[in-house]
C-alpha cells in the first residue's frame, strides 16, 4: 500500500521542537545506523510497511504494516527494524504538552486500562482506520511549514483530534467505552497551572477561585480532596521552596534575605518566627532559628558587641 511520503524531520520552531516532534523513520537507514533509543515521553509508532521492532524494559514487540504502538513517559526501550523494506512514522509528544491538551486525560486512562499487567499498547487497525491517522499525522507534520497565524491553536487542536481518534480505537479494544474526564479534576489540572504561574504575586485562594469561575468553597473542597492539603498549603509549599534556594545560595544575611523575599516574593519573616531558646544576657556571637514555612528553617547569625 503507498503512502504520503513526509520529511524524514519536521522542521518545528525551536519551541515547538521540544513540545513535539514528527519523523517518518526507514527501516532501511535504521538497519545501517542501528537500533535507537526512544522514551521519556509519550510516542506514538504507526508501522507503514514492513517490520519494526520496540524491545521495552518486560518484552519485545514486532510492528507490521497498520500497527499502531502507544508508549507513555515510564516506559523506555529500542527501535530496530527486522529487515530493510518500508518505514514508520514515529510521533512524539513531550508530557509537559500532553498534560495540557484537554483530551489527554481521556487516552491516558484509556492506555492504562489496556496495558493491564505492564504490557505495551499495541493495536492492530485496519487500512481504513490506519489511514485516517496517516491523513492527522500529515496535517501535523506539514503544519510548521505551511502555517505562518495561529499556529499554536492549530496544532493544539490537531493534536487534540489525534488523540481522540486513538481514544476511540483503544476504547473498542478494552470494550470500556469513551472515557469522560470528571469536572473536578479537569478544575484542580487548571488550578495547578494557574499556581505556578501566579504563586508568587497571588497568596489568596479568591484569585484562584475568580480566574477558575468558581467559588472558593468548591475549589477548596477539590484541593483538600485531591491533596489533603489546602490552597494556602499549597501555596506556601511553593513560596518556601523559593526561600530555601535563597538560603542555601546566597551570602546575603539575613536581614538582606528578608528584605529580598518582601520585595521579590512578598513574604516576610516576624520576630515571631525566631527561636531562641534563652535570653542573650552576654557579649559574641550567636546563631537563631528562624522558621519560614513548613519543614524549612533558616540560621540567623547574631553578634552581640558593646555599643
Amino acid at each position: 500500500m503507498d503512502h504520503p511520503r513526509l520529511a524524514t524531520t519536521t522542521p518545528y520552531p525551536d519551541e515547538t521542537y521540544e513540545r513535539l516532534k514528527y519523523r517518518r523513520i526507514d527501516h532501511g537507514i535504521l538497519a545501517e545506523t542501528g537500533p535507537e533509543r526512544i522514551g521519556n515521553g509519550f510516542y506514538v509508532l504507526l508501522c507503514n510497511g514492513g517490520t519494526v521492532r520496540f524491545t521495552g524494559p518486560r518484552n519485545r514487540t514486532e510492528l507490521s504494516e497498520d500497527d499502531l504502538l502507544m508508549l507513555t513517559p515510564g516506559v523506555t526501550g529500542l527501535i530496530d527494524t527486522c529487515g530493510t523494506a518500508g518505514d514508520t512514522d514515529l510521533l512524539y509528544i513531550a508530557p509537559k504538552f500532553f498534560d495540557s491538551l484537554p483530551d489527554g486525560q481521556p487516552l491516558y486512562q484509556q492506555l492504562t486500562w489496556l496495558r493491564g499487567d505492564g504490557d505495551m499498547p499495541f493495536l492492530h487497525l485496519d487500512a481504513g482506520q490506519a489511514g485516517l491517522l496517516r491523513q492527522t499525522l500529515a496535517l501535523i507534520a506539514r503544519l510548521p511549514q505551511s502555517v505562518r497565524t495561529c499556529r499554536e491553536s492549530m496544532l493544539r487542536h490537531l493534536c487534540g483530534v489525534l488523540l481522540l481518534q486513538i481514544t476511540d480505537l483503544v476504547s473498542r479494544t478494552n470494550g470500556k467505552g469513551p472515557v469522560s474526564v470528571k469536572h473536578a479534576d479537569e478544575i484542580f489540572r487548571s488550578f495547578k497551572r494557574l499556581l505556578v504561574g501566579h504563586y508568587r504575586a497571588c497568596h489568596t485562594i479568591g484569585f484562584y477561585a475568580r480566574q477558575l469561575h468558581i467559588s472558593e468553597t468548591y475549589l477548596a473542597r477539590i484541593v483538600r480532596r485531591t491533596t489533603g492539603r489546602t490552597v494556602r498549603d499549597q501555596i506556601a509549599e511553593l513560596l518556601c521552596a523559593d526561600a530555601k534556594k535563597l538560603l542555601e545560595c546566597t551570602d546575603l544575611d539575613i536581614k538582606e534575605i528578608a528584605d529580598a523575599l518582601q520585595a521579590q516574593h512578598g513574604i516576610t519573616i516576624p520576630k515571631t518566627k525566631i527561636v531562641q531558646d534563652e535570653p542573650i544576657k552576654t557579649f559574641g556571637g550567636y546563631e537563631l532559628k528562624v522558621k519560614l514555612g513548613y519543614e524549612v528553617t533558616g540560621t540567623l547569625k547574631v553578634v552581640v558587641a558593646e555599643a
